[in-house]
């Protein structure tokens, strides 16, 4: 109601300094009178003295009524901004002036359009990764039984990973991403994501290892499959901006109810200034000389929609190995939806 206010104050000041002024005037008035000796004017002057404040109290009385019906005009149009902020439905006022009830219809249009634009690319964008996944996966099955050598198997089994990447942020994003929960070994899952990317470590001239475990928690309830996928990304994603005899060290500790699942990286790393932006789908850094813009990365992204479907949480910040650490923590017992 901050519109009100200012609308109430401003009539009233205007008002209240009309009367102040007749005030002095009369008041100047009846002391030039007294002055000379005449006092015939005086009731009079007095009683247009108490007629203008009563005036000033009815201007007040009906600027508070005006400026309340002014303000909410802009309160239903506040309340409709928030409601296509928030992806919620718009609410109409029929009974608003024409101008205001034209614009909450069209701030509708507006919202309803976005929805379905966003609601088509959600769509396609499964559509897309689950149509491509049966003729990537025909791929590699053909190079392994071909006995292709590992360069020639390398970018198959790549694309193929950026497959169920994109699958996996797009089931996400219609809030459709399956999670199958069942007893898992963290330090198990550490071991087979440090195995499928030793290659691609050993040809980049970077040591992979596993941080001891201090203590067993006991076996979470995850999505295995899930979780190595997520680890999968984050270690291909240390692998780029890691440079020839660095280090990459996994990480998995109990933390009360929960585990902490950590990917730390040497420097220099990506610059934690920009590291909200890493969780966006297709954002990738440049701090390298050979690395390309157009170069799409869905690894933050992948493990986002990963951890949010685990109820957990993740979080970029510097590593202890002077480059990038990306800890991810989730409960051992994930709520069921």
């Amino acid at each position: 109601m901050r519109v009100a206010r200012r609308l109430f104050l401003s009539f009233v000041v205007a008002a209240g300094a009309i009367v102040v002024l007749a005030l002095l005037a009369a008041g100047a008035l009846l002391v030039a009178l007294s002055l000379r000796g005449e006092t015939r004017l005086a009731p009079q002057l007095l009683a247009i003295g108490v007629v203008l404040l009563v005036a000033l109290g009815g201007v007040a009385l009906v600027a508070r009524g005006f400026a309340r019906r002014h303000a909410a005009l802009h309160a239903r149009l506040l309340a409709a901004t928030e409601a296509v902020g928030a992806r919620e439905p718009v609410p109409l006022d029929e009974t608003a002036p024409f101008e205001v009830a034209q614009g909450l219809r069209n701030l509708a249009r507006i919202a309803d359009a976005r929805e379905r634009t966003e609601r088509s690319r959600r769509t396609w964008l499964v559509a897309i990764a689950e149509e491509m996944r049966v003729p990537v996966e025909a791929l590699v099955a053909a190079a392994e039984a071909e006995g292709a050598s590992e360069a020639r198997l390398q970018p198959v089994v790549r694309l193929a990973r950026i497959v169920e990447d994109l699958r996996a942020v797009a089931l996400a994003d219609l809030g459709r991403l399956p999670v199958a929960l069942v007893p898992t070994d963290p330090g198990a899952l550490m071991r087979n994501a440090g195995f499928v990317a030793q290659p691609l470590a050993d040809k980049a001239g970077v040591a992979l290892e596993l941080a001891p475990r201090a203590a067993s928690g006991g076996l979470p309830r995850w999505d295995g499959a899930q979780i190595e996928q997520l680890l999968g990304a984050l270690i291909e994603h240390s692998l780029r901006y890691t440079p020839r005899g660095g280090r990459i060290l996994l990480g998995a500790e109990p933390r009360g109810g929960a585990w902490e699942l950590t990917v730390d990286d040497s420097a220099p790393g990506v610059d934690i200034d920009l590291a909200q932006q890493l969780f966006e789908p297709f954002y990738r850094a440049a701090d390298l000389p050979e690395e390309s813009l157009t170069h799409l990365s869905l690894a933050f992204a992948t493990a986002q929609a990963i951890v949010e479907a685990h109820h957990g949480r993740i979080e970029a910040s510097r590593s202890p190995l002077g480059g990038l650490r990306v800890a991810v923590v989730l409960p051992g017992e994930p709520p069921v939806a």
